[in-house]
């Protein structure tokens, strides 16, 4: 059986309990680029100067640990170099002076935050873009390029979380996850779990707040922002007392194409419940052309 001396992984120093993700600024057009905020709850196994995390074709602005002992307006540890592997995918934190030991059941917590600047690219990795030929008028803020436009997504498995943002990204290292994102007012945010609240973001945008997810690997994170609508159906059985939506995403004007799936998929959420706990199922369906 192979063991960790046996694998290139991570060091096994810090370990992440919770993210808080948040992503805004995104660049409809042009370099496609975005921005982002992470702010992790770590495990700090042992005193330690340098932390390490997955990450690819991102740009870290800056980077910091604060102790909750201090309280909210305590001091923060700086990172004062900021370097990438880009073989090993990954970038490395390096501290101005030691990190204390913080164990998950310590009355005090750590956490690392970073603010990065990332790529909607056009690999189908990490968080990317899709072109498509709209079939009905598409919203104002759908960006255009030629006869096509354009729609985000994620896809994340195996090792492509660290593409969108800074993270552990080895499918042993799970965590909960809060996911917030910045969007036009006209658009269509979805994730894991279930909107939470929606507020108002800058310039026309909005924001959009997601329900916490249970404790999981980075590569289960997702996200989509489009011109979207849906079909929906509800599942045979109760769940905590009341049958689960569950919903067929399309761009605009093709949800009918999803009439066969959404059939079909309430069916498999009460077959496969039966073995293992479901929640909710969100089932997303892409039009692209790369």
């Amino acid at each position: 059986m192979a063991t960790l001396a046996d694998r290139d992984v991570l060091p096994q120093i810090v370990k992440p309990i919770h993210y808080d993700l948040s992503i805004y600024e995104l660049e409809l057009g042009g370099g496609f680029t975005f921005q982002g905020t992470v702010k992790i709850q770590v495990e700090i196994k042992e005193p330690t100067r340098e932390i390490t995390l997955n990450a690819i074709d991102i740009k870290v602005h800056e980077a910091n640990v604060s102790l909750s002992e201090y309280g909210p307006s305590g001091p923060r540890i700086n990172a004062s170099n900021i370097t990438y592997d880009t073989f090993k995918q990954r970038v490395t934190l390096r501290f101005p002076q030691e990190i204390p030991h913080i164990s998950k059941t310590s009355e005090h917590a750590a956490f690392l935050t970073l603010k990065y600047e990332g790529v909607m690219n056009n690999q189908m990795a990490g968080f990317y873009r899709s072109r498509y030929k709209p079939v009905v008028a598409p919203a104002a803020s759908v960006p255009q390029v030629g006869e096509y436009h354009y729609m985000f997504s994620t896809q994340f498995e195996s090792g492509d979380a660290r593409r969108a943002f800074p993270c552990f990204d080895e499918p042993n290292l799970k965590a909960t996850f809060d996911i917030s994102i910045e969007l036009p007012e006209d658009q269509v945010a979805l994730s894991n779990m279930d909107e939470k609240e929606v507020g108002k973001g800058k310039e026309g945008r909005k924001v959009v707040k997601f329900e916490r997810t249970p404790i999981m690997s980075t590569y289960l994170v997702a996200w989509a922002v489009g011109d979207f609508e849906y079909v929906e159906d509800f599942t045979n059985r109760n769940y905590n007392g009341k049958q689960l939506p569950v919903r067929v995403y399309t761009t605009k004007g093709l949800k009918e194409q999803g009439r066969f799936g959404l059939e079909n998929a309430h069916q498999i959420v009460d077959y496969f419940s039966e073995v293992i706990p479901l929640a909710l199922l969100t089932y997303f369906h892409a039009n692209w052309l790369v």
